[in-house]
């Protein structure tokens, strides 16, 4: 029989003992507590990574969207047919002011974009593909909008003026057309060789230059539409997981 003795008991010990298993409970309980926390933190930190990468992709594409739609191959031919025919009303007038400081916006727009997203490679070589036919667009309406203007007010300048206005116009729309499709250099010199009212010859390279200018756009906007398509494909993906990153 074990006689017990509260007396001879060293309570001191036992106490440190305690004490110490106590700490250990909870420096343990610290540390479990300090991996939570940062875990917490780094999941917090991914959460506003792929919140900020989300913004960004969204952003881009939005403005990708409303300058791509604003570009129509059809407008190239509808208004471009109605100076030569000389079929002009109000609306049209200000559909096409409309459009002329739609492209200077979409200019801005696009410039803005490339400067922002200068070291985001991938959709840098994006942007610069739909500028590419941003600017193909704006040369046909850096010609068309003045030349409509022109029809409105020519009694309100001389010949010389007249004359001056047209050929600076009529050698834009030549020199693009030269340059985008150079199969029709030659016809453009016949024209200039076999007429010689500039009104006239306008007319005939305001036919070859909405061709070329609405066929490089048929071209160029499926396959930048497809590749918009496979940019966001991965953008997405890669932002669905950043979360898994952690």
């Amino acid at each position: 029989m074990i006689n017990l003795d509260l007396y001879t008991i060293d309570w001191t010990t036992i106490g440190s003992i305690a004490t110490a298993i106590a700490m250990i409970i909870a420096f343990r309980a610290i540390s479990v507590s300090n991996k939570q926390n940062r875990e917490n933190r780094n999941l917090q930190i991914l959460l506003i990574r792929q919140e900020q990468e989300q913004k960004k992709l969204d952003e881009m594409v939005n403005n990708i969207l409303e300058i791509s739609h604003s570009i129509k191959p059809i407008d190239v031919l509808d208004f471009s047919s109605k100076w030569i025919d000389k079929v002009f009303t109000t609306e049209d007038r200000r559909k096409l002011d409309y459009m002329a400081d739609q492209d200077l916006l979409n200019n801005i727009r696009l410039n803005i974009q490339l400067i922002k997203l200068k070291n985001y490679p991938t959709a840098n070589i994006l942007l610069t593909r739909l500028n590419t036919i941003r600017e193909i667009y704006g040369q046909w309406i850096r010609c068309i909008n003045p030349l409509h203007v022109f029809l409105e007010s020519k009694d309100k300048i001389t010949k010389e003026e007249q004359a001056a206005f047209m050929t600076n116009i009529v050698n834009q729309m030549a020199a693009t057309c030269k340059k985008l499709s150079p199969e029709y250099t030659p016809i453009i010199s016949d024209i200039y060789k076999q007429r010689t009212n500039i009104v006239d010859i306008a007319k005939d390279v305001m036919n070859i230059f909405e061709s070329v200018i609405s066929s490089q756009i048929q071209v160029l906007k499926p396959t930048f539409e497809k590749e918009l398509y496979e940019f966001i494909k991965k953008e997405q993906e890669r932002i669905d997981c950043i979360i898994e990153a952690k």
